[in-house]
């Protein structure tokens, strides 16, 4: 007997949701019928907190031996999908997928300082994760589907929500270096990397959209309105595609070499322009990170440096505006009487 788990795969994420927990499709296929197919999730050992599912039965969804199914599994550390037939005469599991994953997931997008550009790092927490469009991996550099061989910010992100949340974090990265705002236009190619990438996530499948670009529109001199009018375009267009709204943050990024500051201030005023009409979520600036200490010698690509203050500048942002919004609370104190 033949047993294939076609999904999930290994080192998938999905998008927790409000409850702090996930739907993950299942789909086996099995070389011969069985008259019972079923499922758990099985929290591995390592960090992170989760729970061991129960067996869940799948549905066998027609004659060619495919069973399918949904679990649902609280957020936190990995999970193997173990796999058994009651009536199997060699053993009760008949196959396993490890490091399945509920977390968090996140689309980034822009040009090059968040394409691969730069030297490779890696993540030091296997929970930080990539999506190609079809597999996931750990997400060391190149990322793929994102233009350039070099490195990213991502890594480091990923070290650093992973270790705070104790969850795992995925990305899809789509950047393409050297790229303006008219490239992710809804009838340009950029924009088809975005909508694509989201519907392959799902319906409710990402926590937000990381933008990071403005250098190309400061050098060809775009006005604030241009800009701000192009992104929203982009931002509606993906949210009625998508089918629901994904929150956007929006860097301040508009320093080039070759970009005069007045320029520069007006990308940099399009992007506010976002902020203040509620269409995206404030981003830090990379703006400030300056000369060899923070840039490579062209001048306009961060270094290794650069990218690991970025992306901790982003950590903290990130941090204030999804995770930090529980309020404290004080125990009431009780007067009593001194006896």
């Amino acid at each position: 007997m033949t047993v294939q788990v076609l999904s999930p795969s290994e080192y998938q994420v999905v998008q927790r949701d409000a409850a702090n927990q996930g739907s993950i499709s299942v789909a086996v296929h099995i070389d011969g019928q069985l008259p019972t197919v079923e499922v758990r999730l099985v929290l591995m050992p390592g960090p992170g907190k989760g729970t061991t599912t129960d067996w869940t039965a799948l549905t066998a969804s027609d004659e060619t031996g495919e069973y399918t199914g949904e679990l649902t599994a609280a957020a936190g550390g990995w999970y193997e999908l173990q796999v058994r037939s009651p009536a199997a005469p060699d053993s009760p599991v008949i196959a396993t997928v490890p490091h399945i994953g509920v977390g968090e997931i996140f689309i980034t997008a822009g040009q090059s300082n968040t394409a691969n550009r730069g030297n490779c790092s890696a993540p030091t927490d296997d929970r930080v994760v990539t999506f190609d469009g079809q597999d996931w991996r750990v997400a060391y550099d190149p990322q793929p589907r994102n233009g350039g061989k070099g490195g990213t910010p991502w890594p480091h992100l990923g070290d650093l929500l992973a270790r705070s949340l104790q969850m795992p974090i995925g990305f899809a990265c789509r950047a393409v270096g050297g790229t303006r705002t008219s490239f992710w236009l809804p009838e340009a190619e950029g924009y088809e990397r975005l909508k694509t990438v989201a519907g392959q996530l799902g319906m409710d499948g990402v926590r937000a959209v990381l933008w990071h670009q403005g250098e190309s529109d400061a050098n060809a001199g775009t006005s604030p309105e241009t800009y701000a009018a192009r992104l929203t375009r982009t931002i509606n267009q993906l949210n009625e595609d998508a089918g629901y709204a994904i929150p956007w943050v929006v860097a301040l990024v508009s320093f080039h070499s070759k970009a005069t500051p007045e320029a520069m201030q007006q990308v940099v005023e399009g992007q506010r322009l976002l902020w203040q009409r509620g269409l995206a979520l404030p981003g830090p600036t990379t703006d400030d990170l300056l000369g060899p200490v923070y840039r490579t010698p062209d001048r306009v690509h961060l270094n290794d440096l650069g990218k690991q203050v970025y992306a901790e500048r982003l950590f903290a942002m990130l941090w204030a505006q999804f995770y930090a919004t529980v309020p404290l609370v004080i125990p009431q104190v009780v007067e009593q009487e001194w006896e």
